[in-house]
């Protein structure tokens, strides 16, 4: 059953789209003991036990537990950046800007478990896998960046903005939105994009009155 925030937001139900799908129920089934238990704590046994299948199954289709927490993070982070692309049609930057945090915001909403996992448990990849997600990463941010340069070019934002400071102050703010949103609080899913969005926003726009 969807949730509330679910239904909002459009999402899909993942038990239909995957129901005979075991890789992805294993991918499935990882994430959510990785979000409850923690990467470091989660064993592959405890990964089959879940599945229902002995631990010798699961090495049909994986090698590793890293396997799953980079097919975690990478769907992820293929959720998001390819569901960010509505700011791409808007040629003001202030509203390319609201469109950015706000698809950002409601994409990684869509699957807060992944986002979970993708923020906490990032640092247990390897180099080379966590050299993939950078490089990806990075290019993300720099759209992000690029906005916040078109935005002070035009005189649009406060004086004193940093298009790399704004990315990290911004996202910071908005990746951690699955450690206090729960979809039976007092604001909707569309409501927490909304008013997450519009805090993110004022910190490039409004003055900062000085010290003293």
């Amino acid at each position: 059953m969807k949730n509330r925030g679910q239904e909002a937001l459009g999402a899909p139900e993942r038990g239909q789209r995957r129901r005979f799908d075991r890789t992805a129920i294993i991918v499935d089934t990882a994430a959510e003991l990785f979000r409850s238990k923690g990467y470091d704590a989660t064993s592959l046994q405890d990964i089959a036990d879940e599945v229902g299948i002995l631990k010798g199954s699961l090495y049909h289709y994986i090698d590793t537990k890293e396997d799953l927490l980079f097919a975690i993070i990478e769907r992820n982070h293929a959720l998001i950046i390819t569901g960010n692309r509505a700011w791409q049609e808007l040629d003001d930057p202030i509203e390319a800007l609201r469109s950015f945090i706000e698809g950002h915001i409601r994409q990684s909403l869509l699957s807060p478990t992944d986002s979970i996992v993708f923020v906490r448990d990032f640092r247990a990849l390897s180099d080379e896998r966590a050299a993939l997600i950078v490089e990806r990463q990075t290019k993300y941010d720099d759209d992000f960046r690029s906005l916040v340069q078109r935005g002070l070019d035009q005189g649009l934002l406060r004086d004193g903005v940093d298009p790399k400071f704004a990315s990290r102050a911004v996202f910071g703010m908005v990746n951690w939105v699955h450690y206090w949103y729960h979809s039976e609080g007092r604001l909707s899913a569309d409501q927490v994009v909304t008013e997450l969005s519009t805090y993110a926003l004022a910190s490039l726009l409004a003055p900062i009155p000085p010290r003293g």
